[in-house]
């Protein structure tokens, strides 16, 4: 489509990935070079726990580490509990929050929780209030339109049973004229 491709050979003195043979650098040592460094500076850095939002909000489901938080009540505030890991002791980052400041995040999270349904449910009550009143209006539409068509039928079918009746009667009275 109007893009010119120019294919060439490797000369002698490259290699299959163009480094040149007398320069000495060879682009695939450099990368295995880098990739082992990049390697060793990651082992050499502690273990980052990604946070996790259960973890930092209302009552811990999960430590960063995976463990189930434990409820542990504190030496220092005597008598004040709160939530810790059980491989606290590793050195790594874990979960530890006071339980009082939980329970009051989940019980605000409850609060907006509820509200938000109950203005969802309002919002429906009305919506299904005008929803049944366009149903109501369709249906006694269609009512009026069956209850329309069946004085037509039923008008047709009495007018069918008056000439029936009227030929009957001719037929009698004519028979009835002969004899």
């Amino acid at each position: 489509m109007g893009l010119d491709y120019n294919y060439s050979q490797p000369s002698d003195s490259e290699d299959l990935f163009c480094n040149s043979v007398d320069s000495g650098y060879n682009e695939t040592d450099d990368l295995i070079r880098r990739d082992q460094e990049e390697i060793s500076l990651q082992r050499g850095s502690p273990v980052q726990y990604p946070p996790e939002p259960e973890v930092d909000f209302g009552i811990p489901q999960r430590c960063y580490c995976g463990a189930q938080p434990l409820l542990a009540t504190s030496s220092r505030e005597i008598g004040r509990r709160y939530y810790t890991c059980p491989n606290v002791d590793d050195g790594e980052c874990h979960v530890w929050k006071w339980w009082d400041d939980a329970l009051m995040e989940e019980l605000r999270d409850r609060d907006r929780h509820i509200l938000l349904l109950s203005e969802k449910v309002d919002s429906l009550a009305l919506l299904s209030d005008y929803e049944t009143e366009q149903k109501l209006g369709i249906l006694e539409k269609m009512v009026y339109d069956l209850a329309k068509e069946k004085s037509k039928v039923s008008y047709g079918f009495e007018f069918f049973l008056e000439v029936m009746v009227l030929l009957v009667v001719l037929v009698g009275v004519v028979l009835l004229f002969r004899n």
